[in-house]
Order: C-alpha cells, then sequence, then structure tokens
C-alpha cells in the first residue's frame, strides 16, 4: 500500500468510510480488493506540502505491523442519534492502540441536548480518549458564527477536520521556503511589503528558511509546532537567538510596538 503517511477513516454509523473520504478530499476513494478504501490526497499549505493516503475501513481486521506504522492519523465517525454511539466506538480500540496515531478526530453529524449522544457526553469522551470532537454539521452554527473583532477565526465541520490534519507534522512533509516581502522593490509588492513588514522577524543567516514571511498571527501560532522542531537542530546559541526572533515576530503580529519590548 506504499510508504505515505496514512488518515484512516473509520464508522460505527450508517455513514460510510468512503463518504467521509470523499467529503474531505472531494474525490471518489477506490475499492481494493481487500474491501478497504484508498485515496491519495496532496495536503498543501503556506509552508508545506505533503502526500498522504486516506484508507476508509468499513471492517475491522487484522493489519499488519508496517501499515500500523504508517498510521499518523485515526478518524472515527459516530452516530449521534443511537444511545449505544459513544459504546459503538470499543471496536476501534485495538486500532487506535496499536497504531498510536497523533491525530485522533471524533466526528459526527451533529449533536445537541436532545440527541442521544449529547455534545458534552462526546466532548467528555474526547478528554478521556486524547481525541477532538467535531461536528459535520453543526446545529447551532447562528450561534457560533465569528465576529468581525475575533483574532482568531474557527473553522467549522469538514473545515475543521481539514484544519487539523493540515496542522499536524507529517513524516513526508517537505518545507516551502518563504519569501521575505522586505525583499520585494516593485509594484504592487512592494506596497505589500511596506505593509507586512513590521510584522516580520529581522533576517538572520542562522534563521530557517521556514521562519521568514511570517506575516499573520495566526499562522504564526498555528505553526509553532513546525518552528520548534526546525529549532531543534540549532547549536544552543542560535536556538536562544531565533527564540527571541519569534517573541519578536509574535509581538509585531498582535500590533505592539518594538518599544514594548524593551520593559519585558
Amino acid at each position: 500500500m506504499n510508504d505515505l503517511p496514512t488518515i484512516v477513516v473509520v464508522s460505527s454509523s450508517n455513514t460510510k468510510p468512503k463518504s467521509l473520504i470523499k467529503l474531505i478530499t472531494k474525490e471518489t476513494p477506490t475499492e481494493l480488493p481487500s474491501g478497504l478504501f484508498k485515496q491519495p490526497w496532496k495536503i498543501d499549505t503556506k509552508y508545506y506540502s505533503a502526500i498522504v493516503n486516506l484508507i476508509g475501513v468499513a471492517e475491522l481486521f487484522e493489519f499488519s505491523e508496517d501499515f500500523l506504522n504508517q498510521i499518523e492519523a485515526l478518524i472515527i465517525h459516530m452516530d449521534s442519534n443511537k444511545s449505544s454511539g459513544l459504546d459503538d466506538l470499543k471496536q476501534w480500540e485495538k486500532l487506535e492502540t496499536e497504531s498510536d496515531p497523533e491525530i485522533k478526530l471524533l466526528i459526527a453529524n451533529y449533536c445537541n441536548e436532545e440527541t442521544k449522544i449529547t455534545r458534552s457526553d462526546a466532548v467528555t469522551w474526547c478528554l478521556n480518549k486524547g481525541f477532538e470532537f467535531v461536528e459535520l454539521y453543526p446545529s447551532d452554527m447562528q450561534t457560533i458564527q465569528n465576529s468581525d473583532e475575533d483574532i482568531i477565526i474557527e473553522k467549522f465541520g469538514v473545515n475543521r477536520v481539514i484544519e487539523s490534519l493540515e496542522a499536524h507534522t507529517w513524516s513526508n512533509l517537505v518545507l516551502k521556503k518563504m519569501k521575505n516581502p522586505r525583499s520585494q522593490t516593485t509594484g504592487s509588492s512592494k506596497c505589500c511589503s511596506q505593509v507586512v513588514a513590521p510584522m516580520m522577524v529581522e533576517k538572520s543567516d542562522d534563521l530557517p528558511d521556514e521562519f521568514l514571511g511570517e506575516d499573520d498571527f495566526t499562522e504564526l501560532f498555528t505553526h509553532l509546532h513546525m518552528m520548534k522542531d526546525s529549532l531543534q537542530s540549532l547549536p544552543i546559541s542560535q536556538r536562544k537567538q531565533c527564540a527571541e526572533q519569534m517573541v519578536t515576530a509574535f509581538w509585531k503580529a498582535i500590533g505592539d510596538e518594538d518599544e514594548s519590548l524593551d520593559n519585558i
């Protein structure tokens, strides 16, 4: 099944893994002779790209050790309209334990106080099991819409599922080299540089390329774990310098001036 990182999609409801894969990738997966469904998917963000496999599993069976080692994310669909909805998830405990994926998502079409499994029930289960709970079609969207004053725009439904997968550090990801807007000197690029420059990290030969060009607090925060991983390969003295520059970038991204840093 090749060596690509794997996202396993399973279901304890009437919603089939094939449908969930299509919802995420916008592609129809191929059914394999084994009964599994497979869909390669390119994750392409501002900071990196990676190709992964989404594998739909309709029935639990014995997986090879190689396959289990390739699993980096697990998505389970639950039926919130069944009283046994959470109990039905036990059939996938062995798969979760043996693969031990970093990303674990429990999803349901919707949950509210009228469903057999309430949102509170689902969230409590997730907290105990180390999962994130996502409603694909929240029934209370009108009350959870982001306001114009929100600093970080929260995503919902399948967009949140995709966002969670994009935030993972995939084992085969390829980092993109970020352009420094201040090096652009013509036309609209120059204007963009003048707007973004106050939020930029000062360029340093010791600073990894992926640190350059950070122009948004939300993006900085979302990819903080990638910055941390990159720092591990640097000498201690350079780590300290880069850490100071990261703090400056975050400080500028929230709108404060350099003078304020002198008082910290």
